[in-house]
């Protein structure tokens, strides 16, 4: 399902660990020790905090640093992402596509520091608002209608619809499709490729998260551009 000029479609990215973590760790100062980001991307974090005046309340509101560490869950909204880490999961917000080398490969040095943390399973997911120039009708019928094409697309066994689960390389990928409730006549899109851990570490991340992501990439905007027609509008950041 190679396309030629497959314009890029995928512009965030929702990195997902699964497993048992310390959350307290991954501090700001252990970060910049460790040399996992450019510097650029942290120092906004140890900016004093803000002081902002409302007169006609006769108030001040002190906006705190943009970060929280605890023992059970870190959040920190750092220059190109969002890291938030629980005791069970490890999660990063990427809303640039550019910055998807660098959500990367910080994921990469994080987990060589921390191999031995027991992760099950990890997702690479895209959830996108777009607009496309096929209606929501057509695209919904190119999905969801069982035809050759979806059977020469994602296999004989693959399950359709309101959502198609398949394996696309070492991934279970789930596919959700439905009227976007953001933008006028355009559709949301999830797709989630799902990467299991049969040992209790982290090189299945360390060793394959690049290609896997490069893989599921290629797979999504090559499927959206055969099944959707051209991307007229995307929705920027969500959240």
């Amino acid at each position: 399902m190679e396309q030629e000029n497959v314009k890029e479609i995928i512009g965030r990215c929702i990195f997902v660990a699964l497993g048992s973590f310390n959350p307290a760790i991954l501090h700001p100062e252990w970060l910049s020790r460790h040399k996992i980001l450019p510097e650029e991307e942290i120092v906004g974090l140890f900016a004093e905090p803000l002081k902002k005046e409302i007169p006609e309340l006769g108030a001040v509101i002190e906006l705190g640093q943009n970060f929280l560490v605890s023992p059970t869950q870190t959040t920190l909204h750092l220059k190109s992402f969002i890291l938030n880490v629980t005791r069970e999961k490890f999660e990063i917000h990427c809303e640039k596509r550019d910055r998807f080398p660098l959500m990367i490969d910080s994921i990469k040095k994080i987990f060589l520091l921390l191999s031995e943390t027991p992760i099950k399973a990890y997702g690479l997911n895209f959830d996108e608002h777009i607009k496309f120039d096929k209606t929501l009708s057509e695209i919904a019928a190119n999905f969801f209608t069982e035809t050759d094409n979806i059977k020469k697309v994602f296999g004989d066994d693959s399950l359709v619809g309101h959502k198609i689960i398949t394996k696309v390389g070492e991934a279970t990928l789930t596919f959700n499709f439905e009227p976007s409730p953001v933008m006028d006549d355009g559709v949301f899109l999830k797709f989630n490729f799902h990467y299991d851990n049969d040992a209790p570490d982290t090189k299945f991340i360390v060793d394959k998260i690049s290609i896997n992501l490069e893989q599921a990439i290629t797979f999504t905007e090559n499927l959206l551009t055969s099944f959707c027609g051209n991307m007229i509008e995307r929705k920027g950041k969500i959240r």
